[in-house]
């Protein structure tokens, strides 16, 4: 092959692979965000109490905490475009499940795997960045790859909203856990 085929190549899989990692970050916001959006129709609905949801989203970040230092550790020593992928549709597949649920700790239980497997997204995306850009590019996409979680949170808020307000809680669960597996 010639050396400008070679640079054109590896021009578009860098362009490839931030897009990637972007809006696959992102699908990961809109999996762990829909949950806020939820509270307050599961909450109405009295499907839970104010304390329960408070513990459920607990249980979320209590293995967010710990996925996040073993999760890291992994990323750097696995596949990370399989790993990346396996956290979201991890995450969304729990997400469609949690849907068709009102048990207080299946629920719990559902959402914590959610916190666990929400913590395959960030490291994945850190290591892709070392790996495909230079050290002078790396902060100013750095910049551009942690808006994900801004555009992530902005889709939820409306698109789940929107399902919420329009087809009930249970869709709020299903509809973006769908387009996570999708996405994934």
């Amino acid at each position: 092959r010639d050396e400008a085929e070679i640079k054109r190549r590896y021009r578009r899989s860098r362009i490839s692979v931030f897009l990637s990692i972007t809006l696959g970050y992102a699908m990961y916001y809109v999996i762990r965000q829909g949950y806020a959006v939820v509270k307050k129709p599961l909450l109405e609905a009295g499907v839970f109490d104010a304390a329960q949801l408070g513990q459920i989203g607990s249980v979320f970040y209590f293995t967010y905490m710990i996925g996040k230092c073993v999760n890291g550790f992994l990323a750097d020593r696995l596949n990370i475009k399989r790993f990346l992928a396996l956290g979201l549709l991890g995450s969304a597949t729990l997400l469609v499940v949690m849907g068709f649920c009102s048990s207080f700790y299946v629920f719990a239980v559902l959402w914590g795997l959610c916190g666990w497997f929400q913590t395959f997204g960030a490291a994945p995306c850190v290591v892709s960045l070392n790996q495909w850009f230079s050290n002078k590019e790396r902060g100013t996409l750095y910049g551009v790859w942690f808006s994900a979680h801004n555009i992530g949170t902005g889709l939820t808020y409306i698109f789940t909203a929107h399902i919420v307000a329009a087809f009930g809680w249970h869709l709020g669960f299903i509809a973006p856990g769908a387009l996570g597996i999708s996405a994934a």
